[in-house]
């Protein structure tokens, strides 16, 4: 690593290069079912984290005018390197993350991939007819407007041996910007953060169920020959099992958020000697204020539910945009 201050201190750099080898994590494993017993924390997984991690920052301005500037990114790559049991046993690979209430998971944890690697069929489209579906004999129960999942290893049968790596819920990069002045008696906060090259697992519908709502892109589901090549019809009779976990609920979950912006004015000295104040300051300051991101979800920042289910959206509480106005008084 590099920590380095330039100009008489106006600029500073920190920039790292690091490997980090995390031995015996608990997890939860699966017990055999003649056990009878619930799984409990075991020190069973090992992992390594390589990255990179750089922050700039730059004290600006003189006199009745000052500013600073201050960004950092952050960049790693997660892999599971042992998970302290034979290849194919029990604790090998770890599925985990249980989304629509249909007892399948969405997560695997296994040797050589990032933690919670989301897995999956691969899809392929919408059957525009009854023909189209028939002619594919891996889907037997399809039909027009059913979606079409990938046979991956060409068996004429779609199984869990056609499930494969459909999205990693690791960012490629985090990072983060900070910016203050100051005018005279007037002064500025802004702060912004971000994620990029995140996936999220759109699961907060409950697709098992025929009295729940529907997600808004079911307005644009197909309802005959070339409507749609994305989103399956809407039935109660759902024999193709069109919502079991597939990349269909893989989304991007880069974004970026104004976290904070704040404004303050402080009195003059001159005016509070009068009154006995030593300092008088107003502020109005806004949290969450916007937020970029292609996901259709409430938040992409939806934040992790245990060690292996991460990037699991079930429908956390968006983080609420928040107004404030304050006075700070000091005697």
């Amino acid at each position: 690593g590099v920590d380095a201050d330039f100009l008489e201190g106006r600029w500073n750099l920190i920039f790292d290069i690091y490997e980090k080898n995390t031995l015996d994590m608990l997890a939860y494993v699966p017990n055999p079912g003649t056990s009878g017993l619930e799984p409990g924390p075991t020190n069973v997984a090992s992992a390594r984290n390589r990255g990179a991690e750089l922050a700039i920052g730059y004290q600006g301005g003189e006199g009745d005018f000052t500013y600073n500037l201050n960004g950092n990114i952050s960049t790693y790559k997660n892999e599971v390197t042992d998970l302290g049991a034979p290849v194919d046993s029990l604790n090998q690979p770890i599925f985990t993350g249980n989304v629509f209430g249909s007892g399948d998971f969405v997560a695997i944890t296994d040797i050589g991939l990032p933690i919670a690697t989301f897995w999956g069929f691969e899809t392929a489209g919408i059957y525009q007819t009854d023909e189209e579906a028939m002619a594919d004999t891996a889907q037997a129960n399809a039909v027009a407007g059913d979606v079409i999942f990938v046979d991956q290893n060409g068996d004429g049968v779609i199984n869990n041996e056609d499930k494969v790596v459909i999205g990693n819920p690791h960012p490629d990069f985090t990072y983060g910007f900070t910016a203050g002045a100051k005018y005279k008696n007037f002064d500025v906060n802004l702060f912004l953060q971000g994620s990029h090259g995140n996936d999220i697992y759109k699961g907060m519908f409950r697709y098992d169920l025929n009295t729940t709502n529907l997600p808004i892109s079911a307005l644009d589901r197909w309802t005959g020959e070339g409507s749609t090549n994305e989103t399956p019809r809407v039935t109660h009779s759902d024999l193709n099992q069109n919502n079991r976990v597939s990349d269909r609920f893989i989304e991007d979950g880069s974004y970026l958020r104004v976290k904070s912006l704040m404004v303050g004015y402080t009195l003059p000295s001159e005016v509070l000697d009068r009154v006995g104040i030593s300092k008088f300051r107003i502020y109005a300051s806004a949290n969450n204020l916007f937020t970029f991101t292609k996901y259709t979800g409430l938040d992409p920042e939806i934040g992790t539910r245990g060690t292996l289910e991460i990037g699991i959206d079930r429908g956390f509480y968006p983080s609420p945009r928040i107004y404030n106005l304050g006075i700070n008084v000091t005697f």
